[in-house]
């Protein structure tokens, strides 16, 4: 069976969550905003034609838990501990002859970016930028495969900006290269399965294979091919791959750019990536990711939930699900509560686990945490402000932080007392799950 974006979007098209556009789009500002009309309806969407470019564009490929359970084959409220039973048994890849990567190659002069799509998303973004290309690059050292978005300011015809720096697995692989005064060279991966996407999203311990989570989620090894012009090895079954170098001791200014918590990344001076070649698929596609959209928060979701779910399960709490959607800042945790100050104990447990967290909501299993109305209500009609509670000071948070505005935290127990068995017992009309709106209305 066919594991790619192209099977992935065809199970979004079975589950009628894909939007087809055939009329020509500009990938300056105008796709951005079709793409955030899209995401109002949690739909995702492939642009068949956008001007100066034979290539298509696809977004919103990972909008909503919805589309991760699709993914993972699984049910919504079950998608974290079934990512942490498949994470907790790596597979490693396997090299293949050639794939459909390779379809079309291009050396030399041939290798220009004019071909790409590459999308301007906002009006104070200084140019366009690839927004959700997967650098692949190796360790020195020990030789591992390190995959990780970062994004590409465009800058000419083989030139772009590239953001990477220490802690990040990039920039630490970087820096060791560079102090060999060599260029580091990188593979881009534009247009792949979520799973891979998944794991170049996921900050894993270092020296830790990204592709061996990928097939991991996949219970299959991933599949790579060589590249032309770089040593290493991408996913066969990609869409587009880049291959160049990022160049020693070199920094341009980069950005502004507007980033995952929707505002302006100022100007930085930044690596440059030089690029070799281009490899893509027949009738290749795209994709794009709006930085701070639901398709960017769900990404890194899924393994930021799984680190908390890692600790407070081994903490001993009983958790039905957890959701760090829709923001990455907060968490809401539903708790089989056991004794009161029990959810204290369980959001001081998750501050611990996950210093990005600024607030963490802690609720009745009977709660859906990814729906925000229904984490609302519990707050409104089960939490008590005296006694429910508690703040944080000077904790640490968030990094990129400039106005120390993230170093703070609040969990709040919206549980509902144990001593009342009223409070618990919510409304339900019977047979509500199965309903089919359609099955009842004209079309």
């Amino acid at each position: 069976m066919s594991r790619d974006l192209r099977s992935y979007l065809s199970q979004l098209e079975k589950n009628g969550l894909l939007l087809h556009v055939d009329r020509e789009v500009d990938p300056k500002y105008e796709i951005s905003a079709v793409v955030k009309k899209a995401e109002k309806e949690d739909k995702a969407i492939i642009f068949h034609k956008v001007k100066d470019s034979s290539f298509s564009v696809v977004a919103n490929l990972t909008i909503s838990r919805k589309m991760l359970a699709i993914a993972l084959g699984t049910r919504e409220i079950i998608t974290v501990p079934e990512y942490v039973a498949r994470a907790d048994h790596p597979i490693k890849p396997i090299v293949v002859s050639s794939g459909p990567c390779k379809e079309n190659v291009l050396l030399g002069e041939k290798a220009n970016s004019n071909i790409l799509p590459i999308v301007t998303h906002a009006v104070g973004d200084v140019a366009p930028f690839i927004t959700a290309g997967m650098v692949v690059a190796r360790d020195p050292d020990s030789g591992y495969t390190n995959v990780s978005f970062n994004r590409m300011q465009l800058k000419g015809p083989t030139k772009f900006g590239v953001r990477m720096m220490a802690p990040q697995h990039l920039g630490v692989i970087q820096g060791k290269v560079e102090k060999l005064s060599k260029n580091l060279e990188v593979a881009v991966v534009i247009g792949a399965h979520p799973f891979e996407m998944i794991s170049a999203s996921t900050t894993l311990p270092f020296g830790v294979d990204h592709f061996e989570l990928a097939g991991a989620l996949a219970k299959s090894p991933v599949e790579l091919v060589r590249c032309e012009t770089v040593d290493l090895e991408v996913p066969a079954d990609a869409e587009i791959i880049l291959e160049g170098e990022v160049l020693a001791n070199i920094r341009e200014e980069e950005g502004p750019y507007g980033d995952v918590f929707q505002f302006y990344i100022p100007e930085t001076k930044n690596h440059v990536f030089q690029l070799k070649a281009i490899t893509h698929r027949n009738n290749a596609i795209y994709h794009t990711i709006q930085a701070g959209t639901k398709e960017d928060i769900h990404l890194l979701a899924l393994s930021r939930e799984a680190k908390l779910y890692r600790a407070l399960t081994a903490g001993g709490y009983q958790i039905g699900a957890i959701s760090v959607t829709p923001s990455l800042l907060s968490a809401t945790i539903a708790l089989r509560k056991r004794a009161e100050g029990e959810p204290k104990n369980a959001a001081m447990c998750a501050f611990g686990a996950y210093s990005w967290m600024k607030y963490c909501i802690v609720v009745d299993d009977d709660v859906d945490v990814y729906d925000v109305a229904d984490v609302w209500w519990a707050m409104v009609t089960r939490s008590r402000p005296d006694k429910g509670i508690f703040i944080v000071s000077e904790a640490q948070g968030f990094p990129r932080d400039l106005h120390h505005l993230h170093q703070s935290k609040v969990g709040i127990d919206a549980t509902a007392p144990l001593d009342a068995k009223e409070e618990k017992l919510r409304k339900h009309i019977p047979g509500e799950e199965r309903v089919n709106l359609s099955d009842y209305v004209r079309s």
